[in-house]
């Protein structure tokens, strides 16, 4: 695989940005390939993936991009008060990809994924956006931060900013936006958390309201807690259900 940085000006933060981005090196690994954006957690960054797992081993072969953007502390949201991170992933750097790369730019060629905030960002970007991303998965998501402001604004500051006073069943709460969709729309999803992880009851929550509404999902538990060792372990596991939604196997 080809690992390289981009720097590119987003028009929807009004700043220069830059992502990482893996890719086929290998003239036999046939085109078009498919797209698996991956998002970070609150303390990182877009270099975090390649510094703290072996994703690039683990696709290796492939015929895939994979995209690592820069979300700041925004949680790949647009802020009541602030930067407009959910345009900068799917009005810029989406596109940007699709017109830069050999790569399947239809929904059955995209995938999504991220661990803590970012897998909140990945689930609810993937419910918003449906008409972009076949599948979706979260390690140790915060999927329930709009519903729980109290335990939001422990881990950082920036949430009422982001999110408003009241953000539970609003237009960011993955709990809301599937009771709003077609079901037929909902991408595939699929949802991780360690039994020692703190967000661990949100996890379960949220496969609880899945089940609920019968919407078809994966959904595992296993030993490890709130870290990369966890991360870099079950990552593996999510190529693996991606390969299958993007028809890799």
């Amino acid at each position: 695989m080809a690992l390289g940085t981009i720097q590119y000006y987003s028009r929807a933060l009004r700043k220069a940005s830059a992502f990482q981005v893996m890719f086929p090196d290998d003239p036999e690994i046939r085109r078009p390939w498919s797209t698996l954006y991956v998002l970070h957690g609150l303390s990182d960054d877009h270099t975090i993936w390649g510094r703290r797992t072996s994703l690039e081993r683990y696709v290796e072969g492939l015929p895939l991009v994979v995209v690592m953007p820069d979300g700041g502390r925004g949680w790949y949201t647009n802020a009541r008060i602030g930067s407009a991170y959910e345009d900068d992933l799917i009005h810029d750097l989406v596109p940007l990809i699709d017109r830069t790369f050999p790569v399947r730019a239809e929904r059955s060629g995209r995938a999504i994924g991220g661990l803590s905030m970012g897998g909140f960002g990945a689930i609810k970007n993937a419910l918003k956006h449906s008409d972009l991303f076949c599948s979706a998965h979260s390690h140790s998501g915060a999927l329930g931060v709009c519903r729980d402001p109290e335990s939001a604004e422990r881990l950082g500051p920036e949430f009422t900013r982001i999110f408003g006073e009241a953000p539970a069943d609003g237009p960011e709460d993955p709990f809301a936006l599937v009771m709003q969709m077609d079901h037929g729309r909902i991408p595939r999803l699929r949802l991780d958390c360690g039994r020692e992880d703190f967000l661990l009851e949100q996890n379960r929550a949220f496969h609880a309201h899945l089940d609920s509404l019968h919407i078809a999902h994966e959904y595992e538990e296993y030993d490890g807690g709130h870290d990369w060792a966890y991360w870099d372990l079950h990552v593996w596991e999510a190529i693996a259900f991606h390969r299958r939604n993007l028809g890799l196997v």
